[in-house]
């Protein structure tokens, strides 16, 4: 059942929690949801400031983060974010101010929050213990940052008292059987057999419901990312007068959300028929990689779509499983840090 008022707040350590936060810090986009539905999300972006060089700036609607007396600002697109795919990112110091900073975004500067996090690795990192807990470790703790906008400064701190990490398919998973309506999990749903496929930027990752236990996770090193990056190969081959390497991968994914006419410093680019071909290609991998498990097929009452990917490929992806039980995940995108937030509460 759910977690009614704040007052009931299990313990911690000895302390209770006045927040639960649910966080994804993803290689493309960091998502953010607390209390009363407030949603953030932006780029994955983080850059230290060094202003020594700067001679005038037009922009007055900067946000910065001044964090162990270094300066940050982020969803910068030029900039990079942490990146990799690997164990040691979910271990580095910039995966740990990515998180902080997410967490300052969205709280109330003019209190002190002790704040129960929830947030996820891929799944091919879920058992390793030693990640696990080296994450909590450097999350946990009081923290004191300042926020630094055009017209105004906030000394924020809070206290991270509780870091759960589950599976990043777990969210959506949490998404999709909590019952807006009671505000408690769908007991039927939950009975039936299904499966998450979590197509995110770096990643692939799955998780099978069955009998209201998620009974296996598995991960591959597929994801968006890939898409981008043999789509500027090929471009550059073809089209080396473009300088497409001019636009980082984030870069130029967004530019690819809002239309295929890509500009670049040389130039208008139609991509269309490259990005498309790349993204079957995509679409191709994931489905081979899934199918390539040998799960039983038969058994699943649905196979839940989820993640950028799945928006990305979905015309793809429909035709090649070609079954009526494939859904969509609503708000794909956002479904996993819903559901990291969603189980904070139970």
């Amino acid at each position: 059942m759910p977690r009614k008022e704040k007052e009931a707040a299990p313990l911690y350590a000895g302390k209770s929690y006045t927040r639960v936060i649910g966080i994804d810090v993803a290689n493309s986009t960091i998502k953010i949801w607390t209390d009363g539905d407030k949603y953030l999300s932006y780029r994955n972006t983080i850059k230290e400031i060094n202003d020594a060089g700067l001679v005038y700036s037009f922009k007055t609607d900067y946000q910065m983060y001044v964090y162990d007396k270094e300066v940050y600002e982020v969803g910068d697109v030029s900039a990079m974010g942490s990146g990799g795919r690997g164990k040691a990112r979910y271990n580095s110091e910039q995966f740990k101010i990515e998180a902080i900073i997410g967490v300052t975004s969205i709280i109330d500067p003019s209190k002190r929050d002790r704040i129960r996090l929830v947030t996820g690795v891929p799944s091919a990192l879920s058992k390793n213990g030693a990640i696990i807990e080296e994450m909590k470790k450097s999350l946990l703790g009081e923290h004191n940052i300042k926020s630094v906008k055009w017209d105004q400064v906030d000394d924020i701190t809070f206290e991270i008292v509780e870091v759960i990490v589950v599976p990043q398919p777990l969210g959506t998973l949490y998404n999709f059987v909590y019952d807006e309506a009671t505000k408690e999990l769908n007991q039927k749903v939950l009975s039936q057999r299904s499966l998450v496929i979590d197509i995110g930027w770096g990643t692939l990752d799955l998780a099978v419901l069955e009998s209201s236990r998620v009974r296996g996770t598995f991960g591959f090193e597929v994801g968006v990312s890939d898409y981008i990056s043999d789509l500027q190969e090929e471009v550059n081959n073809r089209f080396p007068e473009a300088s497409i390497y001019a636009l980082n991968s984030h870069q130029l994914d967004i530019a690819l959300l809002k239309s295929y006419i890509v500009e670049t410093p040389f130039g208008n680019y139609d991509l269309e028929k490259l990005a498309e071909k790349h993204k079957e290609l995509q679409a191709k991998r994931v489905y081979e990689a899934v199918m390539g498990l040998g799960l039983e097929w038969t058994k699943f009452y649905r196979i839940i779509l989820t993640g950028g990917g799945s928006l990305q490929y979905e015309k793809y992806l429909r035709a090649l499983f070609n079954d009526p039980r494939l859904v969509i995940q609503e708000d794909a995108v956002s479904a996993n840090v819903k559901g990291f937030y969603l189980l904070g509460q139970f």
